[in-house]
Protein backbone atom coordinates (compact mmCIF):
# COMPACT_ATOMS: atom_id res chain seq x y z
CA UNK A 1 0.00 0.00 0.00
CA UNK A 2 1.52 3.08 -1.44
CA UNK A 3 0.78 6.14 1.37
CA UNK A 4 2.25 9.20 -1.20
CA UNK A 5 1.15 8.92 -4.43
CA UNK A 6 2.24 12.01 -6.09
CA UNK A 7 -0.82 12.64 -8.45
CA UNK A 8 -3.06 15.30 -8.46
CA UNK A 9 -6.74 14.50 -7.91
CA UNK A 10 -8.93 14.41 -10.84
CA UNK A 11 -11.98 16.83 -11.24
CA UNK A 12 -14.42 13.72 -10.61
CA UNK A 13 -12.77 12.90 -7.37
CA UNK A 14 -12.62 16.22 -6.44
CA UNK A 15 -16.31 16.65 -7.49
CA UNK A 16 -16.95 13.70 -5.31
CA UNK A 17 -15.05 15.23 -2.60
CA UNK A 18 -16.89 18.68 -2.52
CA UNK A 19 -20.18 16.33 -2.79
CA UNK A 20 -19.11 14.54 0.52
CA UNK A 21 -18.26 18.05 2.60
CA UNK A 22 -20.89 19.54 1.51
CA UNK A 23 -23.01 16.21 2.97
CA UNK A 24 -20.88 16.83 5.74
CA UNK A 25 -21.36 20.48 6.56
CA UNK A 26 -25.13 20.04 7.07
CA UNK A 27 -25.12 17.65 10.63
CA UNK A 28 -22.23 19.80 11.83
CA UNK A 29 -23.26 22.86 11.06
CA UNK A 30 -26.74 22.11 12.80
CA UNK A 31 -25.23 20.42 15.93
CA UNK A 32 -23.55 24.13 16.22
CA UNK A 33 -26.47 25.96 15.62
CA UNK A 34 -28.71 23.91 17.84
CA UNK A 35 -26.64 23.01 20.35
CA UNK A 36 -23.32 23.58 20.51
CA UNK A 37 -19.52 23.62 19.42
CA UNK A 38 -18.27 20.61 20.89
CA UNK A 39 -21.36 18.64 19.68
CA UNK A 40 -20.37 20.15 16.20
CA UNK A 41 -17.07 18.77 16.78
CA UNK A 42 -18.12 14.98 17.94
CA UNK A 43 -20.56 15.09 14.90
CA UNK A 44 -17.06 15.75 12.11
CA UNK A 45 -14.40 13.65 14.00
CA UNK A 46 -16.90 10.98 13.94
CA UNK A 47 -17.14 11.33 10.43
CA UNK A 48 -13.44 11.41 10.40
CA UNK A 49 -13.08 8.57 12.37
CA UNK A 50 -14.77 6.48 9.92
CA UNK A 51 -12.74 7.39 6.67
CA UNK A 52 -10.57 4.08 6.40
CA UNK A 53 -13.82 2.00 7.66
CA UNK A 54 -16.10 3.70 5.27
CA UNK A 55 -14.44 2.35 2.20
CA UNK A 56 -12.92 -1.14 3.36
CA UNK A 57 -15.51 -2.52 5.12
CA UNK A 58 -19.07 -3.69 4.69
CA UNK A 59 -22.07 -2.23 5.50
CA UNK A 60 -22.70 -4.10 8.88
CA UNK A 61 -19.29 -4.14 10.29
CA UNK A 62 -18.76 -0.18 9.33
CA UNK A 63 -22.00 -0.33 11.89
CA UNK A 64 -19.85 -1.93 14.23
CA UNK A 65 -16.94 0.84 14.44
CA UNK A 66 -19.34 3.55 14.02
CA UNK A 67 -20.84 2.33 17.02
CA UNK A 68 -17.34 1.39 18.94
CA UNK A 69 -16.29 5.20 18.27
CA UNK A 70 -19.56 6.55 20.09
CA UNK A 71 -18.95 4.25 23.03
CA UNK A 72 -15.26 5.55 23.44
CA UNK A 73 -16.60 9.58 22.70
CA UNK A 74 -19.20 8.23 25.92
CA UNK A 75 -16.34 6.77 28.05
CA UNK A 76 -13.50 10.03 27.73
CA UNK A 77 -16.23 11.93 29.05
CA UNK A 78 -17.53 9.44 31.89
CA UNK A 79 -13.99 8.90 33.06
CA UNK A 80 -12.61 12.63 32.76
CA UNK A 81 -10.82 13.52 36.03
CA UNK A 82 -9.87 10.69 36.88
CA UNK A 83 -6.41 9.20 35.32
CA UNK A 84 -6.50 5.21 36.67
CA UNK A 85 -10.08 5.25 35.24
CA UNK A 86 -8.80 6.64 31.42
CA UNK A 87 -5.79 4.54 31.75
CA UNK A 88 -7.85 1.42 32.14
CA UNK A 89 -10.34 2.24 29.30
CA UNK A 90 -7.52 3.90 27.12
CA UNK A 91 -6.00 -0.17 27.66
CA UNK A 92 -9.32 -1.40 26.67
CA UNK A 93 -9.51 0.88 23.27
CA UNK A 94 -6.12 -0.49 22.03
CA UNK A 95 -7.05 -3.85 22.88
CA UNK A 96 -10.28 -3.56 20.02
CA UNK A 97 -7.43 -2.40 17.92
CA UNK A 98 -6.59 -6.55 17.42
CA UNK A 99 -10.22 -7.20 16.40
CA UNK A 100 -10.53 -4.35 13.96
CA UNK A 101 -7.24 -4.96 12.28
CA UNK A 102 -7.88 -8.35 11.60
CA UNK A 103 -10.38 -7.15 9.29
CA UNK A 104 -8.55 -4.40 7.95
CA UNK A 105 -5.74 -2.29 8.97
CA UNK A 106 -6.71 1.44 10.39
CA UNK A 107 -10.35 0.83 10.07
CA UNK A 108 -10.80 2.13 13.83
CA UNK A 109 -7.47 3.48 14.51
CA UNK A 110 -8.67 6.78 16.34
CA UNK A 111 -10.62 4.70 19.27
CA UNK A 112 -7.88 5.77 21.96
CA UNK A 113 -7.29 9.15 20.81
CA UNK A 114 -11.29 9.94 20.82
CA UNK A 115 -11.42 8.76 23.80
CA UNK A 116 -8.50 10.79 25.60
CA UNK A 117 -9.85 13.71 23.17
CA UNK A 118 -13.54 13.67 25.00
CA UNK A 119 -12.13 13.60 28.12
CA UNK A 120 -10.48 17.03 28.38
CA UNK A 121 -12.64 18.62 25.88
CA UNK A 122 -16.38 17.26 27.16
CA UNK A 123 -15.92 15.88 30.73
CA UNK A 124 -19.47 14.89 31.54
CA UNK A 125 -21.29 15.41 28.33
CA UNK A 126 -21.79 11.35 27.87
CA UNK A 127 -24.92 11.57 26.05
CA UNK A 128 -23.98 14.38 24.14
CA UNK A 129 -21.05 13.28 22.81
CA UNK A 130 -21.90 9.62 21.65
CA UNK A 131 -25.14 11.08 20.15
CA UNK A 132 -23.52 13.29 17.86
CA UNK A 133 -20.47 10.83 16.78
CA UNK A 134 -22.83 8.33 15.76
CA UNK A 135 -24.10 10.59 13.79
CA UNK A 136 -21.21 11.97 12.42
CA UNK A 137 -20.23 7.90 11.75
CA UNK A 138 -24.07 7.42 9.91
CA UNK A 139 -23.44 10.51 7.81
CA UNK A 140 -20.21 8.73 6.62
CA UNK A 141 -21.14 5.65 6.01
CA UNK A 142 -24.36 6.85 3.76
CA UNK A 143 -22.21 8.87 2.09
CA UNK A 144 -19.73 6.20 1.46
CA UNK A 145 -22.14 4.25 -0.40
CA UNK A 146 -23.62 6.91 -2.42
CA UNK A 147 -20.37 7.57 -4.20
CA UNK A 148 -19.71 3.27 -3.94
CA UNK A 149 -15.73 4.48 -2.95
CA UNK A 150 -15.43 0.68 -1.65
CA UNK A 151 -11.60 -0.91 -1.86
CA UNK A 152 -10.21 -4.31 -0.72
CA UNK A 153 -9.85 -4.52 3.21
CA UNK A 154 -6.16 -5.24 3.79
CA UNK A 155 -6.47 -7.67 7.11
CA UNK A 156 -3.29 -7.58 9.41
CA UNK A 157 -2.06 -11.19 10.14
CA UNK A 158 -3.80 -12.32 13.75
CA UNK A 159 0.33 -12.02 15.40
CA UNK A 160 0.78 -8.91 14.26
CA UNK A 161 -2.33 -7.51 15.00
CA UNK A 162 -2.10 -8.44 18.79
CA UNK A 163 1.57 -6.91 19.09
CA UNK A 164 0.21 -3.44 17.74
CA UNK A 165 -2.41 -3.51 20.37
CA UNK A 166 0.20 -4.38 23.05
CA UNK A 167 2.45 -1.68 21.94
CA UNK A 168 -0.43 0.80 21.41
CA UNK A 169 -1.68 0.28 24.67
CA UNK A 170 1.69 1.05 26.14
CA UNK A 171 2.51 4.09 24.11
CA UNK A 172 -0.68 5.93 24.93
CA UNK A 173 -0.92 4.89 28.71
CA UNK A 174 3.17 6.10 28.16
CA UNK A 175 1.63 9.66 26.18
CA UNK A 176 -1.18 10.48 28.96
CA UNK A 177 1.04 9.96 31.93
CA UNK A 178 3.86 12.61 30.54
CA UNK A 179 1.61 14.80 28.84
CA UNK A 180 -0.02 15.06 32.83
CA UNK A 181 2.90 14.57 34.54
CA UNK A 182 4.28 17.70 32.63
CA UNK A 183 1.39 19.75 32.13
CA UNK A 184 1.74 19.69 28.43
CA UNK A 185 -1.48 21.14 26.24
CA UNK A 186 -2.95 19.47 23.59
CA UNK A 187 -1.76 16.34 24.67
CA UNK A 188 -4.06 14.71 23.09
CA UNK A 189 -2.82 15.36 20.00
CA UNK A 190 -0.12 13.41 21.01
CA UNK A 191 -1.49 10.14 20.92
CA UNK A 192 -3.96 11.26 17.80
CA UNK A 193 -0.41 11.13 15.89
CA UNK A 194 0.35 8.08 17.61
CA UNK A 195 -2.84 6.22 16.67
CA UNK A 196 -2.38 7.43 13.13
CA UNK A 197 0.69 6.76 11.94
CA UNK A 198 1.76 3.28 14.04
CA UNK A 199 0.17 0.84 11.89
CA UNK A 200 0.60 -3.06 11.75
CA UNK A 201 1.94 -2.93 8.38
CA UNK A 202 5.98 -3.92 8.24
CA UNK A 203 7.46 -1.28 6.85
CA UNK A 204 5.35 1.68 6.07
CA UNK A 205 5.31 3.79 9.78
CA UNK A 206 8.03 5.73 9.03
CA UNK A 207 7.03 6.77 5.84
CA UNK A 208 3.57 7.60 7.27
CA UNK A 209 5.24 9.29 10.11
CA UNK A 210 7.33 11.61 8.29
CA UNK A 211 4.33 12.14 5.88
CA UNK A 212 2.38 13.24 8.43
CA UNK A 213 4.81 15.21 10.29
CA UNK A 214 5.59 17.02 8.10
CA UNK A 215 2.05 17.86 6.42
CA UNK A 216 1.02 18.78 9.54
CA UNK A 217 3.80 21.52 10.13
CA UNK A 218 3.27 23.18 6.73
CA UNK A 219 -0.84 22.82 7.16
CA UNK A 220 -0.06 25.04 10.43
CA UNK A 221 1.98 27.61 9.03
CA UNK A 222 -0.69 27.74 5.98
CA UNK A 223 -3.35 28.68 8.62
CA UNK A 224 -1.40 30.71 10.41
CA UNK A 225 -0.77 33.09 7.90
CA UNK A 226 -4.38 32.83 6.21
CA UNK A 227 -5.52 33.60 9.75
CA UNK A 228 -3.25 36.66 10.12
CA UNK A 229 -4.31 37.92 6.50
CA UNK A 230 -7.86 37.59 6.34
CA UNK A 231 -11.40 38.21 8.02
CA UNK A 232 -12.95 35.08 10.18
CA UNK A 233 -15.49 34.94 7.12
CA UNK A 234 -13.08 34.19 4.27
CA UNK A 235 -11.14 31.63 6.58
CA UNK A 236 -14.27 29.78 6.86
CA UNK A 237 -13.98 29.61 3.39
CA UNK A 238 -10.40 28.32 2.54
CA UNK A 239 -11.21 25.61 5.57
CA UNK A 240 -13.83 24.34 3.44
CA UNK A 241 -11.92 24.62 0.51
CA UNK A 242 -8.68 22.57 2.46
CA UNK A 243 -11.51 19.92 3.83
CA UNK A 244 -12.41 19.10 -0.09
CA UNK A 245 -8.72 18.61 -0.86
CA UNK A 246 -8.25 16.96 2.84
CA UNK A 247 -11.29 14.78 1.21
CA UNK A 248 -9.75 13.42 -1.96
CA UNK A 249 -5.88 12.96 -0.85
CA UNK A 250 -7.41 10.71 1.57
CA UNK A 251 -9.02 8.66 -1.09
CA UNK A 252 -6.01 9.19 -3.61
CA UNK A 253 -3.81 8.27 -0.58
CA UNK A 254 -1.38 10.77 -0.45
CA UNK A 255 -0.29 11.15 3.76
CA UNK A 256 1.57 14.32 3.29
CA UNK A 257 -0.99 16.33 1.46
CA UNK A 258 -3.63 14.70 3.24
CA UNK A 259 -2.39 15.94 6.74
CA UNK A 260 -1.14 19.06 4.84
CA UNK A 261 -4.93 20.08 4.55
CA UNK A 262 -6.35 18.73 7.26
CA UNK A 263 -4.01 21.06 9.73
CA UNK A 264 -5.54 24.09 8.15
CA UNK A 265 -8.94 22.75 8.42
CA UNK A 266 -8.90 21.48 12.04
CA UNK A 267 -7.11 24.80 12.91
CA UNK A 268 -9.13 27.15 11.20
CA UNK A 269 -12.77 25.55 12.08
CA UNK A 270 -12.27 25.69 15.82
CA UNK A 271 -10.28 28.32 16.32
CA UNK A 272 -12.77 30.83 14.66
CA UNK A 273 -9.85 32.31 12.50
CA UNK A 274 -8.58 34.43 15.38
CA UNK A 275 -4.78 34.42 14.41
CA UNK A 276 -3.65 34.82 18.51
CA UNK A 277 -5.59 31.01 18.90
CA UNK A 278 -4.46 29.65 15.72
CA UNK A 279 -1.00 29.98 16.75
CA UNK A 280 -1.20 28.87 19.38
CA UNK A 281 -3.07 26.21 18.63
CA UNK A 282 -0.67 25.32 15.63
CA UNK A 283 2.64 25.42 17.61
CA UNK A 284 0.86 23.14 20.47
CA UNK A 285 -0.72 21.04 17.39
CA UNK A 286 3.15 20.39 15.73
CA UNK A 287 4.98 19.98 19.04
CA UNK A 288 2.46 17.31 20.09
CA UNK A 289 2.54 15.88 16.74
CA UNK A 290 6.51 15.47 16.89
CA UNK A 291 6.06 13.55 20.47
CA UNK A 292 3.30 11.36 19.13
CA UNK A 293 5.56 10.39 15.74
CA UNK A 294 8.81 9.93 17.71
CA UNK A 295 7.01 7.32 19.64
CA UNK A 296 5.32 5.74 16.73
CA UNK A 297 8.77 5.49 15.47
CA UNK A 298 10.15 3.70 18.31
CA UNK A 299 7.52 1.48 18.30
CA UNK A 300 7.74 0.31 15.13
CA UNK A 301 10.91 -0.10 15.95
CA UNK A 302 10.62 -2.26 18.53
CA UNK A 303 7.91 -4.35 16.51
CA UNK A 304 10.44 -4.69 14.08
CA UNK A 305 13.47 -6.52 15.98
CA UNK A 306 10.87 -8.29 17.71
CA UNK A 307 9.54 -9.63 14.50
CA UNK A 308 13.01 -10.20 13.28
CA UNK A 309 13.55 -12.56 16.42
CA UNK A 310 11.06 -14.89 15.82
Amino acid sequence: MHHISGRLPSLGLLGRSAGIVLVAAVPVGAAWWLVEGTAAQAVYLGMTFMTVAARRLPVAEQCWVGFSAGVAAAAGALVAGNTPLLLLVVAAACALQWAFNRRSVGTAALLPSNLVLYSVIAPGNVLQVAAATWLGAAVTIVAAALVRMRVPPEPAPDRDAALHALELAAGCIALVLLTGALDLPRGNWAVLTLCLVFVPAAGETTARTLGRALGTAAGAVVAVAVAAAVPPAVCLVLAGLCAILTVAYALLPDDLLYAAFLTPTVLLLFSSGRAGATLQIAVQRVEMTIVGAALAIALALAATAWQGRR
